[in-house]
C-alpha cells in the first residue's frame, strides 16, 4: 500500500517538475554527486556528462564503460557543500543534479545562464527510487522508458525478496555490521543502509546508535561493535574487511570467528550507496545472509543481465567477478 501511494503521489509532482531542457541527446548534464552519475549513465546520459565528481573517475567499471571520464572536469565543491556556478556555467551546461544537501549560491545566475537545476532527495530508498524517475523525467521521453523499466525491476526484486523472508522468525533474522569510508564509520535509521538491510531481512546492530544526528550516520568504538557482536559484517571496500580479518582487535567479533565478513559489490558505483545498482544490493545480501531461501537466484547471472539490460554491457565473466568481489 505505501509503494502504491508513492507512486500515486511521485506521478502527481511530474509535471511540475517538468524542466524546459532539449529532449534530445545533445543535452549537457553535469553533477557533483558522485553516485548520480551512475543514475545518468543507467538512463542513457553518461557520454553527455560535462561536469562530475573525482570519486565517480575512480571507480573501475565507469571508467571502462566510459573511458572520457578522466578527461571530464570536476565539479569543484566547498568544505560548505557549495558549488561554484561559475565554473557549472563555464562548461556549458543545461541540467545540474544536486543533492538537498548541497548548496547552489548565485541560483539565479545560473538560471539567467539556462542551467536548470534539478534538486533531489537521498538517503533512503524511496528517495533513491523517486531519483531515477525525476532524472528520466528531466532527461526525456527515452529516459523516461529505461526508469520506468527499472522501477518494475526494482519492485520484482522487492517482492521477491519479501516472499521468501516473510516467514524467516525474528530469531533467526542475522546481525549485520555495514562499515562504509572506515571500518569504523556506520549508520543507524532513518539512512538508506538502515532500509536495504530491512529489506534483505538483516538485523542493523546500529540501528538505534545514531538517533538524532545528521544523516543518522557516525564513528563508533571497536568496543561498541564487539559488545553488539555482529554474525556478519559488510564493509564498503576491502581495505576495511582486510583490516578486520587480519587485526587482532577484531578478532573477538563473531563475524571475523566465522569468517563472514565481506566486501560489498561495486559497479559503476558501490552498489550499498545512491546509485541505481541499489536494486540488486539487498537481492545480493538477502542471498549472502540466508542462501538456502534464494538457491535458485544465481547473482553473477542476476548481475550479467542487470548490467546488459539497463547499462547496455556485455560483461565478462572476469568483469563480473570484480563487481561482486571488489579489491
Amino acid at each position: 500500500m505505501k509503494t502504491i501511494r508513492f507512486f500515486a503521489l511521485l506521478a502527481s509532482l511530474l509535471p511540475a517538475l517538468a524542466l524546459a531542457v532539449p529532449e534530445h541527446r545533445a543535452i549537457r548534464v553535469a553533477t557533483p554527486w558522485p553516485a548520480q552519475n551512475a543514475i545518468i549513465a543507467m538512463l542513457g546520459y553518461g557520454q553527455n556528462i560535462v561536469g562530475t565528481s573525482a570519486t565517480a573517475q575512480r571507480i573501475p567499471l565507469f571508467q571502462q564503460v566510459y573511458p572520457a571520464i578522466a578527461k571530464v572536469p570536476v565539479i569543484s565543491v566547498t568544505s560548505g557543500h557549495e558549488i561554484n556556478p561559475e565554473q557549472v556555467i563555464a562548461l556549458g551546461t543545461q541540467l545540474l543534479f544536486l543533492p538537498e544537501s548541497m548548496e547552489t549560491p548565485q541560483s539565479r545566475l545560473l538560471q539567467q545562464a539556462g542551467v536548470q537545476v534539478l534538486t533531489l532527495r537521498a538517503n533512503s530508498m524511496q528517495a533513491l527510487r523517486e531519483r531515477v524517475t525525476l532524472s528520466g523525467k528531466a532527461l526525456g521521453p527515452d529516459a523516461e522508458r529505461v526508469a520506468s523499466r527499472y522501477q518494475r525491476y526494482f519492485q520484482r526484486n522487492v517482492d521477491l525478496v519479501r516472499a521468501r523472508l516473510q516467514d524467516l522468525p525474528a530469531e533467526q533474522r542475522l546481525k549485520v555490521y555495514h562499515s562504509m569510508g572506515g571500518s569504523l564509520t556506520t549508520t543507524g535509521r532513518p539512512s538508506l543502509n538502515q532500509d536495504w538491510m530491512d529489506l534483505a531481512g538483516a538485523v542493523n546492530v546500529a540501528e538505534h546508535w545514531f538517533q538524532g544526528k545528521p544523516n543518522s550516520r557516525g564513528e563508533v568504538s571497536l568496543e561498541k561493535i564487539a559488545q553488539a557482536n555482529p554474525d556478519v559484517i559488510v564493509a564498503m571496500n576491502q581495505r576495511d574487511a582486510a583490516l578486520m580479518r587480519s587485526s587482532p582487535q577484531w578478532q573477538g567479533v563473531r563475524a571475523v570467528q566465522q569468517q563472514r565478513v565481506y566486501v560489498n559489490p561495486q559497479g559503476m558505483f558501490w552498489w550499498c550507496r545512491e546509485t541505481s545498482e541499489e536494486a540488486l544490493q539487498f537481492l545480493w545480501l538477502a542471498k549472502t545472509l540466508y542462501p538456502q531461501r534464494f538457491e535458485d537466484i544465481d547473482i553473477a547471472q542476476e548481475t550479467r543481465r542487470f548490467y546488459h539490460d539497463f547499462f547496455g554491457i556485455n560483461l565478462s565473466d572476469e568483469q563480473v567477478d570484480a563487481i561482486l568481489h571488489p579489491q
